[in-house]
């Protein structure tokens, strides 16, 4: 592993042990418009034994328990694991087994799993292509595999501000890719893109800003600097004064590929 894959990985396990307990009461982690659409296009099943990639304090394995035989949820980080095992409890889901792993080397056999889902995570990968390959692996042949998060738009000087954002505010941001590259980085790795939808997820920067846990005068600049933004930038990410706040949102993708 080489030295800047390891040092984004201590920075994922930093980040997230600090902040693990504001993710166990977000609103936005637990319910959202890209978790609907992730059920509806993965249609888990009774019979299915499904994963959960980088699960975080486990919402989305708990969504996919309702639905499914039994659910595996993988993470990183100890204290992400540790505040959803305390949902899984409060729940009373027995269907649910937790694990620490990483995602770019999954500890399962080939072909074990009839869906992998990963929501709100792959920006945190250091190679996502290889990733999405460990994903693709433990599926088994016609498989699904689906993946939701916040993605870049397709221009690159309006990526790159977002992507330069995210690392300000959370140091353990690795990369938001476009919508197509994530559909060239699940047909390079032998997924058949069934479906592809987006939508977008508002945020409001005060809240936004503390689950990076920032610092109050990294917040205050990082405000003027949306404040501020061009044109283009505020009508991409849909900036407006909201009362003492400001509003804005990512665009979401939610991608499901069939495994051949």
């Amino acid at each position: 592993m080489h030295d800047d894959t390891r040092a984004a990985k201590r920075a994922v396990q930093s980040q997230f042990g600090k902040q693990a307990s504001w993710y166990t009461v977000s609103p936005r982690h637990e319910r959202s418009r890209g978790l609907e659409i992730l059920l509806r296009l993965a249609a888990p099943a009774p019979a299915d034994r499904a994963l959960d990639v980088a699960t975080g304090t486990g919402f989305t394995s708990f969504a996919l328990a309702e639905r499914c035989r039994a659910v595996v949820a993988l993470d990183f980080t100890e204290g992400m694991v540790h505040e959803a095992e305390g949902l899984r409890r409060e729940r009373g889901l027995a269907n649910v087994a937790f694990c620490l792993g990483d995602a770019e080397a999954l500890p399962f056999r080939d072909g074990v799993f009839d869906l992998v889902a990963c929501r709100y995570a792959s920006h945190h990968f250091p190679n996502l292509a290889h990733a999405i390959a460990e994903m693709a692996r433990v599926a088994r042949r016609g498989g699904r595999v689906v993946i939701d998060d916040t993605c870049a738009p397709e221009d690159p000087a309006l990526a790159d501000l977002m992507n330069d954002w995210e690392v300000r505010r959370d140091r353990s941001h690795v990369l938001n890719v476009p919508p197509s590259r994530f559909r060239a980085l699940f047909e390079s790795t032998g997924l058949r893109v069934e479906a592809a939808e987006q939508t977008a997820i508002p945020q409001h920067f005060a809240d936004w800003a503390r689950r990076g846990g920032m610092s109050p005068d990294d917040t205050a600049a990082l405000r003027a600097e949306f404040v501020t933004a061009s044109p283009a930038a505020r009508a991409q990410f849909q900036i407006q004064p909201e009362n003492d706040d400001l509003a804005f949102a990512w665009t979401e993708a939610v991608v499901l590929g069939i495994k051949r």
